[in-house]
């Protein structure tokens, strides 16, 4: 195996912050402040931010650098078309091949999205704050790549993971969290599990198509209301 190069250390590294929603759409990427942050120089973080620019998260702007990118509703609408394309595919796949094990990690990242609502129910306020999101939209991410990966088809893996991820940065992040908004969520995932667990792939297909098309909704909504 390759050592991982620091270019690597410092793609992983934002792509992180990216997903955890810590840099808002617009924000200029400081090579210097977030080489520091993982111990390398500004070099291998500016050649990270190239990488994310082709992978559309941000864009490389002369004089600039790299800045966050914003999407309008076309360009949304059109990210979850294409997870509506192939999300459902996998989790159909999902139902079929999925491993004890995979069905087991899957299960646990359900029950902490439902421990979470539970503590927005008892939290006595209408929106969840950005610990509870965070961790909320985490689990909800985590979720989804382990349906993904228990597919067993890694080119479907890549493609299905970067339109995912792409929706998780500028779609989902449009929208609060209140208890509904996060029940609903952990009732459309129960409905997944509970057909990959029993190895229904058209009942898989079926719930995560709808669960899909439900974000977009929310995501769209959200957009309309800022």
């Amino acid at each position: 195996m390759r050592p991982e190069t620091n270019a690597n250390r410092a793609y992983k590294h934002l792509r992180e912050k990216l997903i955890a929603g810590d840099f808002e759409p617009g924000t200029r990427l400081l090579y210097g402040p977030i080489g520091k942050e993982i111990g390398v120089s500004a070099t291998p973080v500016r050649e990270a931010a190239g990488q994310l620019a082709k992978e559309g998260f941000v864009e490389l702007i002369p004089q600039i650098g790299a800045v966050v990118r914003s999407i309008d509703q076309t360009e949304l609408r059109e990210l979850y078309e294409v997870r509506e394309l192939i999300e459902p595919y996998t989790a159909a796949r999902a139902a079929e091949r999925a491993t004890p094990v995979q069905v087991k990690q899957i299960e646990a990242e359900l029950d902490l999205m439902k421990g979470l609502a539970q503590q927005q129910a008892d939290s006595g306020t209408e929106f969840a704050d950005k610990r509870l999101t965070d961790l909320f939209n985490k689990a909800d991410y985590t979720f989804h790549l382990y349906v993904i990966e228990a597919s067993g088809n890694q080119a479907l893996v890549r493609t299905a993971t970067q339109s995912h991820v792409l929706t998780q940065v500028f779609g989902i992040r449009r929208h609060r969290h209140d208890e509904k908004i996060m029940r609903d969520t952990c009732s459309d995932h129960e409905r997944i599990l509970s057909a990959i667990r029993s190895g229904n792939a058209s009942k898989a297909q079926s719930a995560a198509a709808d669960h899909i098309r439900k974000g977009l909704a929310l995501s769209i909504l959200a957009s309309d209301s800022n």
